[in-house]
């Protein structure tokens, strides 16, 4: 990994860390996110999984993952990444 990837991949994990904490915060039963990417194409490869502790905790947040998404993509937006609704997936732990 060159410096530079180093570099924005840590500004992606401060974001994505920044986005799961206010999911947290806001939704009961929001257990983490993962993410991976491709630094040679970020915008396409990037994908999110956002888990849950249980199926109640899932089942009971349905509702709210277009907050959730677009928690999400307001936090990479503010270090010019976009995603995609499609690119991230919701599921239980």
């Amino acid at each position: 990994m060159t410096k530079t990837q180093k570099l924005r991949d840590k500004k992606i994990r401060h974001a994505l860390t920044t986005a799961c904490e206010s999911i947290k915060h806001s939704y009961s039963g929001f257990a983490y996110l993962t993410h991976t990417i491709d630094f040679k194409n970020e915008t396409k490869s990037l994908k999110v999984k956002c888990y849950f502790e249980d199926d109640t905790a899932y089942h009971e947040s349905e509702t709210h993952f277009t907050q959730i998404i677009n928690i999400i993509t307001a936090e990479l937006g503010k270090i010019n990444l976009s995603i995609t609704a499609k690119q991230i997936s919701f599921l239980v732990d």
